[in-house]
């Protein structure tokens, strides 16, 4: 077996055991066009905050007490996903200018209650609802507030029932049945409420339908959108469709992100959706999920996140023990190819020796075996020159190795120690900057591309000679672009598609297609390509 092969041959084992199922496409895509509205959700937030203001502005100058109230109650409602504290300081506000005014005071208490039962403040929600609020009082278009937000804490209250012991759970179904009447058929509000009723009774294609017409022309920067979009993702979660449920987690937070709400549970469902075959997303989206919670300063959404936190941290030490068993694997690849290839250094160095004496003995026959002992000094330096090169490689090789185990468990323990310190929020910070695969992909180019030149230093100048010259391709000294390894490895044997996505970290059709892209500019028959290109330096 020749040197070379064997090299190839451990080289593409150990990369292809350092290769973890990861997301898939469809997943990919989503999770990349999420990332890019993310990117941007400070300059939504920076808008939000600006408009805020202006309206802050506008209730400090307002003197006339009805107007006021009217002003800290369209900012209250402007406030609602964005704080809590705020929203709560201007509704209170609202309370207090409306003294004397039965229908303006239950209206902003309403409000309030409403805001303490989306919030997760129960006990708050149920004493305003049902201790602060006249009824007999209230209007007909107050009556459909007050129902709806009942409606909003019993449905809420036993959804989250664990969070407060001491309240009974009123049924909610008398509530949307009241409100139903109280709506225009084929109203938002209407289908809104027809949706839960048939999402109670599973009738899941009639709550599809609804839930389809609700989106029918509303864009992401509407304020609805988000939640009807959420609750796709629910129906779409009972009919088992988790692509579908996925593509419309997505959707709803990127609803969130233009709208610049805090207050929001799509994002955290995404992270873990895409547990544990995307760990370092699933970090990232928890981590801004809680630093969002937390400024918002409610109680119920920290309170869901952390119960992830424990899937998390199961998904994160998985994923560190299969990283440990591929290197295990690793190490022991690398000490067969050290015991390889120093069985056969130590083959031709005898070798060379044995070579040494046959010159020695023809010294002093006659002039015509000059040549030839010429010949066998020139074999004996290449072979010393190859035994030097294929020993860097192994130093080389083990050292690579022996870094990437250092970084790994200084990061390990590091993270370990900030879960048992309950930094979780430190932590999500940390993994958020570290791409580790990413760093661990371009390590692997970077070695890839210097064993092969190493062993095949003429291959770029060889393989441009067999395209046309407009096509061909000059990478940077000493490095690879991607048509060149998908070429580089067919050269060393590899010639199926998959295989080579899998080492290279592309997808199938991506390599099919710089394939055909390089053929299409081959200067012989583009059919016998692939076959010229393995007879490359030999």
């Amino acid at each position: 077996m020749k040197h070379p092969a064997l090299l190839s041959l451990i080289l593409l084992t150990v990369f292809s055991c350092s290769q973890a199922a990861g997301p898939d496409r469809h997943t990919r895509q989503l999770l990349s066009e999420l990332d890019g509205y993310l990117s941007a959700r400070e300059m939504y937030r920076a808008k939000k905050t600006h408009q805020l203001e202006a309206l802050s502005d506008l209730a400090r100058e307002t003197q006339e007490k009805d107007r006021a109230y009217d002003v800290s109650m369209i900012i209250a409602d402007e406030y609602f996903a964005f704080s809590f504290d705020s929203t709560q300081l201007y509704l209170k506000r609202c309370i207090g200018l409306a003294e004397g005014d039965a229908e303006r005071k239950n209206a902003a208490a309403i409000r309030l209650g409403h805001l303490y039962t989306k919030s997760g403040n129960y006990m708050e929600a149920h004493q305003v609802l049902y201790d602060q609020i006249d009824t007999s009082t209230l209007s007909e278009e107050l009556k459909t507030e007050y129902l709806l937000a009942l409606y909003d804490f019993s449905r809420d209250l036993s959804g989250n029932s664990g969070m407060v012991e001491r309240l009974s759970i009123p049924p909610y179904g008398p509530y949307r049945d009241r409100l139903l009447s109280r709506f225009p058929e084929d109203s938002e509000e209407w289908r809104v409420l027809k949706r839960d009723i048939f999402m109670d009774q599973q009738n899941l294609p009639a709550a599809d339908s609804i839930s389809r017409l609700l989106l029918k022309d509303m864009k992401p920067e509407e304020r609805n959108y988000a939640i009807h979009a959420f609750w796709r993702s629910e129906i779409a979660y009972a009919r088992g469709n988790a692509d579908d449920r996925l593509t419309w987690l997505v959707r709803s937070a990127e609803g969130d992100v233009v709208n610049a709400v805090r207050d929001y549970a799509s994002l955290t469902l995404v992270a873990a959706h895409i547990l544990p075959e995307d760990v370092e997303h699933a970090f990232r989206y928890l981590r801004i999920a809680q630093e969002d919670a937390l400024l918002y300063n409610a109680k119920l959404r920290p309170w869901q996140i952390s119960r992830l936190l424990m899937d998390v941290e199961d998904a994160y030490m998985a994923k560190q023990e299969r990283q440990a068993r591929l290197l295990f694997i690793a190490m022991w690849l690398m000490a067969v190819l050290a015991l390889v290839l120093s069985a056969l250094t130590w083959f031709l160095v005898n070798r060379s020796r044995k070579l040494s004496r046959v010159r020695t003995e023809l010294e002093n026959a006659n002039n015509r075996l000059e040549a030839a002992n010429i010949t066998l000094n020139d074999l004996n330096r290449q072979i010393s020159h190859a035994s030097k090169v294929k020993e860097e490689y192994i130093v080389s090789f083990l050292e690579d190795l022996s870094d990437q185990i250092t970084l790994f468990r200084a990061e390990d323990n590091r993270y370990r120690n900030l879960l048992k310190q309950g930094k979780a929020g430190e932590m999500l910070k940390e993994l958020s900057i570290n791409s580790r695969s990413e760093k661990a992909r371009e390590k692997f180019y970077e070695t890839f591309d210097r064993t092969f030149l190493g062993m095949y230093p003429h291959f770029v100048e060889q393989f441009n000679s067999l395209l046309r010259e407009d096509a061909r391709l000059y990478p940077p000294k000493g490095r690879l672009n991607t048509e060149l390894r998908i070429f580089a490895l067919i050269r060393l044997g590899v010639d199926d598609s998959k295989r080579i996505a899998t080492m290279l970290d592309y997808s199938v059709s991506t390599i099919y297609n710089y394939k055909v892209s390089v053929k299409n500019s081959a200067l012989g028959d583009r059919d016998s390509f692939e076959t010229a290109v393995k007879n490359l330096e030999k």
